[in-house]
């Protein structure tokens, strides 16, 4: 009995300071939302805080992170588009949610262009990186409606959904482990087909132009690319485009890759990116 008190009682000397540590830095981060800029992602907030401004432009960039190289949402706008680009693991449901936003704050964009490496469209919310990009950011009761079935029966299956805005997890860049499931599609995830006819209904609703462009890829990608079975979008709203897209890919070397997907130097071929998106 004396040992389980004494273990107590030494357990509680080293984890009071260490509580009071975290509980402290907790209240810090919190404190006008400061978490929202210094933690890892924070450009997710950013492009949700941008997504609810009233804007005079009428182009709207969405993407993932290699789009995020070009047209980072952090930085000043070119004064010919506005970018919300941020990071695919927030998914196609993230994007429809940006864009969501922006049109309810009563913009009305001519072009919308979604930026996105090929494999962004594999993200079906079964990711490492969902919790934290996507859970933390996205699940609150105003989007929820924009959830469809498929969306919440894959967010079912994440482990401690229910305390993702607990302020410790919150303000941290924990998230549990999340077991990928074993995809059945080639390209074109479920969560992704779905919300890509989304944003078909918003253009048509709202009369502007959706555009899919490619980010450049690595070479090595390439068979992999081909494997891409096109029949899985064969009669969807967005084949003629889908199929533009793989036939517009751009590889460039290994070598100009600092990762698997993201370029050394985005700015070296910023004008082509331009280019396609008929920016100036």
């Amino acid at each position: 009995m004396k040992k389980v008190l004494y273990f107590i009682s030494m357990f509680m000397l080293f984890a009071s300071p260490i509580g009071f540590y975290y509980t402290v830095k907790t209240i810090y981060l919190l404190k006008d939302d400061l978490y929202k800029k210094t933690i890892y992602g924070n450009e997710i907030y950013r492009a949700i805080e941008k997504s609810k401004k009233k804007t005079k432009y009428k182009k709207l960039i969405l993407g993932d992170s290699t789009a995020n190289q070009f047209y980072n949402c952090k930085e000043e706008d070119p004064d010919s588009a506005y970018s919300l680009s941020c990071n695919q693991a927030i998914g196609m449901i993230g994007q429809y949610i940006l864009l969501n936003n922006y049109l309810e704050a009563g913009n009305r964009p001519d072009s919308v262009f979604l930026v996105y490496t090929p494999f962004s469209f594999w993200d079906n919310l079964d990711q490492v990186y969902t919790y934290h990009y996507f859970m933390k950011p996205f699940y609150y009761d105003k989007n929820k409606s924009l959830m469809s079935p498929t969306v919440i029966q894959q967010i079912q299956k994440i482990p401690k959904r229910l305390i993702c805005h607990f302020p410790l997890i919150q303000t941290t860049s924990w998230a549990p482990s999340i077991k990928q499931e074993e995809r059945d599609y080639s390209f074109l995830s479920p969560i992704c087909k779905e919300y890509l006819s989304k944003i078909d209904s918003l253009s048509a609703k709202y009369n502007f132009t959706f555009s899919i462009i490619p980010t450049f890829v690595a070479e090595h990608w390439r068979d992999s690319v081909n494997l891409f079975k096109r029949n899985e979008f064969a009669g969807y709203s967005y084949q003629k485009e889908l199929a533009h897209y793989l036939d517009n890919i751009t590889y460039l070397a290994d070598s100009c890759f600092v990762d698997e997907v993201h370029l050394k130097n985005p700015q070296l071929y910023k004008p082509i990116m331009n280019q396609q998106l008929n920016l100036h």
